[in-house]
């Protein structure tokens, strides 16, 4: 059962990209035959690189989506009704073609252990920010796939496959791109999210009579006009929509807004779907919920024709196309994640807060307090609680009839199985309910490990390799990784991960680049826990020390400083310990020192060069959260974000907090060299106080621009323009080298450039 969990082109032919089944596996980088054992080459090793970062394989999750849980969690083959046979996607960057090939591969359950050669059903390319294959599910056949598909030049399409014909089927034709979409288990019916037509706004007879009257538009809105070849890459709300077979698309009327990267997930007979929406208009009985980072976003005053920041579960009548509310309450930021169970009759719920109609003053108190794990019984609305710990869905078994909840804080299984209607908590469930010769696919990584498939028996145990994804990296010398905990300035512990230089040397004392936003010790972090901006083993590579900052070590502790004066502080007293710390293991030179802050971190890392003595030399901004002055009067969505963090808004009283703690106001401050980069269309707008500021106070500062990128970067080019500025702007500033090239001639030009500011600044140790 499947478990959901937290960015226009002509259409060709449906099989005009057909050929490219024929790409072997080696394209695919996978290991042919005979291929050898890792670590098994004698040859010299080579450190790793952004091309490498960019290339490698990487195992995708069929359903994919942000926040919420999207397929289970508990394994990594997508599993025939059957059971006789699975799909693995994987997904890797092409560097030359621009492009992320992504690869549909089948494998046969009974040979999975003896002949574990996959048969390549589709391969699909994306140049755009999409997915190439998303959103795979089964038909209840057990003989064909549906999915989400595209390729350069085509608009994303849900395409059929069926197995024993190989036949490959489109079976949408919509003028915009599709984004999600979800089909029953006969595939008779398919709900899907495609984005709205675009208009124009300004050259209108309407505009040149009258003007155009500014209520809730964005700034970036305004300025990109009717220029929508930057609008149509990221159009942010979807319309939504249902197709039975034979008919025509209709389209569902809601008041409230729609993102793809929340799931829609339709009922097994086809009559219902459930997905999460953003409210047009918040219910003011819901201010009694005490969720704090919630709060400030369900009591913020509504703007007509804009969505609040507050999600809420919807329930669609996919034969009326009539939308109601699920649960007549909020959900969570954390613990996201529903499931069809029961063959459709009901659904469970994590991260939902449970409605205000109690009498009992104690169950009152607990659901203004704290969400639920809850059943929803379809249509009735009848609501059965099963517990009310941080727990989120990760898998529902029909034949045992046990779910699994998955804590986020310790990684621990929870089950809980249903007996009638009675949930109870149970150890394991009865072995007679348990298919005990099923075959589980896992994907095993750590730290030091890249990732790797592998499957195992059920009742033996027996594992054996199924997929190196990445037998090239025999070739790399990766930098070594491990756990470090520190004491922050301020007193609190944190734990992180630290990257030694590839070459690393004991006694000598490198340069170090802190890296922020968490860290995974249950993965192999290539470049860091996100896309854009990190690049932790080409910086090994270059010869630097880098930290990935997470969190305190004591879980939860960090939730109670989030949106309040203290975040930013507590987060710079944590770089500022890490460098204590590493330099009395006397691992790093404290006199270069860099910082990377990427999203929220963005306002860390500004308002570390703002406020702390320790001196950094070079830092990188990229596309976030600034706590900055222009950007919470541009983006009126998230004002209460900024009077958060700031102690209210940027007028009156509150007013001497911005001037002593944004650091807009304190640029003057900043002794390094900061490179700012920003994605999509309004990049120059968010980056811009950070950049004129600097500039005015001739201040070395590099702004880098990606129009058509999104906020985690996905395009291959653009990545590398990323990370490889990353590892260039390091080494230039921390370790005075230069990676010269005909392609980066002008970059180092502007670089030397601020050399030269830099070194007459009397705010630099050492400057004029």
């Amino acid at each position: 059962m499947t478990v959901h969990r937290n960015v226009t082109r002509p259409l060709l032919g449906v099989y005009s990209w057909l050929p490219l089944l024929c790409i072997g596996l080696a394209g695919l980088g996978l290991p042919a035959r005979g291929s050898r054992e890792r670590g098994s080459s004698s040859a010299k090793k080579r450190g790793a690189t952004v091309t490498d970062v960019i290339q490698m394989t990487r195992w995708v999750s069929p359903a994919d989506t942000s926040g919420f849980s999207g397929g289970s969690r508990d394994s990594v083959g997508l599993f025939s009704p059957d059971g006789r046979q699975f799909v693995v996607v994987l997904e890797k960057g092409n560097v030359e073609r621009n492009t992320n090939d992504y690869s549909l591969l089948l494998f046969q359950t009974r040979e999975a252990f003896e002949k574990p050669k996959p048969r390549v059903l589709v391969t699909m390319s994306s140049s755009s920010n999409r997915a190439a294959i998303k959103d795979v599910k089964w038909l209840s056949d057990s003989k064909t796939l549906v999915f989400l598909g595209e390729n350069p030049r085509q608009t994303p399409e849900v395409y059929s496959f069926n197995i024993p014909t190989s036949h490959l089927a489109r079976l949408t034709d919509h003028r915009t791109p599709i984004e999600a979409f979800d089909a029953n288990e006969d595939g008779s019916v398919i709900v899907y999210e495609a984005d709205l037509p675009s208009h124009k706004t300004l050259d209108t007879e309407e505009t040149r009579r009258n003007g155009v009257v500014i209520t809730t538009q964005y700034v970036s809105d305004l300025l990109t006009g009717d220029c929508n070849e930057l609008q149509k890459t990221a159009s942010i709300y979807k319309g939504l929509f249902v197709e039975r077979r034979g008919q025509k698309p209709a389209k569902v009327t809601t008041r409230d807004f729609i993102l793809d990267i929340f799931p829609v997930s339709i009922s097994p007979d086809g009559h219902y779907a459930v997905l999460p929406m953003y409210l047009a208009k918040v219910p003011g009985s819901w201010s009694a919920y005490e969720d704090r980072l919630l709060h400030p976003y369900i009591v913020a005053a509504q703007e007509l024709g804009r969505p609040s920041n507050v999600l809420q579960y919807m329930l669609l009548d996919t034969k009326s196309l009539r939308i109601t509310p699920l649960v007549d309450a909020p959900i969570s930021w954390h613990d996201n994640g529903f499931s069809w169970i029961e063959a459709g009759t009901s659904v469970v719920l994590s991260g939902t807060y449970l409605p205000l109609d109690v009498a009992a003053i104690a169950d009152l108190e607990a659901r203004k307090k704290h969400t639920f794990v809850a059943e929803v019984n379809i249509p009735s609305g009848k609501i059965t609680e099963i517990t009310g710990a941080a727990l989120s869905v990760a898998s529902w078994d029909e034949k045992s009839r046990t779910l699994s909840l998955a804590s986020e804080a310790t990684g621990e299984r929870i089950l809980y199985e249903k007996k009638n209607s009675a949930w109870t908590q149970v150890k394991t469930p009865e072995r007679s309910k348990i298919n005990v010769d099923a075959v589980d696919v896992r994907l095993e990584q750590d730290m030091n490990t890249p990732p790797r498939i592998f499957v195992m028996d059920g009742e033996t145990r027996r594992k054996k390799l199924l997929l190196d994804l990445n037998p090239q990296f025999d070739q790399i010398q990766f930098g070594k990784v491990d756990t470090v905990e520190w004491t922050a300035t301020d007193g609190h512990e944190v734990a992180g991960e630290l990257y030694l230089p590839a070459n690393y040397t004991p006694g000598m004392r490198y340069p170090l680049v802190i890296q922020t936003h968490g860290f995974n010790k249950t993965r192999f972090l290539i470049d860091g826990p996100y896309s854009s901006a990190f690049a932790a083993q080409p910086l090994a590579a270059t010869g630097f020390v880098v930290l990935q900052v997470g969190g305190s070590s004591h879980p939860g502790e960090d939730a109670q400083y989030m949106n309040t004066p203290e975040e930013a502080p507590r987060e710079m007293a944590a770089y500022e310990g890490a460098i204590d710390y590493l330099s009395e293991r006397g691992l790093i030179d404290r006199s270069r020192v860099g910082l990377i802050g990427f999203s929220r971190t963005v306002f860390y890392v500004e308002y570390t060069l703002t406020h702390s003595k320790y001196p950094f030399v070079a830092a990188i901004v990229a596309d976030g959260f600034d706590g900055g002055y222009m950007n919470s009067i541009l983006w009126g969505g998230q004002k209460e974000n900024y009077s958060s963090v700031m102690g209210g808004a940027p007028f009156g009283a509150s007013l001497a907090s911005w001037l002593t703690n944004s650091p807009g106001f304190n640029l003057d401050k900043v002794i390094a060299a900061v490179r700012i980069e920003y994605y999509g269309s309004s990049g120059p707008l968010e980056g811009w106080q950070a950049f004129s500021g600097l500039s005015e106070l001739g201040k070395p500062v590099d702004f880098v621009w990606l129009p058509f990128g999104t906020h985690l970067l996905v395009k291959p080019w653009e990545r590398f323009t990323s990370l490889q500025g990353s590892v260039d702007w390091f080494a230039f500033w921390l370790s005075q080298k230069e990676n010269r090239s005909p392609s980066n001639t002008r970059q180092y030009a502007r670089w030397e450039k601020l050399r030269i500011l830099r070194d007459r600044s009397s705010d630099v140790p050492g400057g004029k």
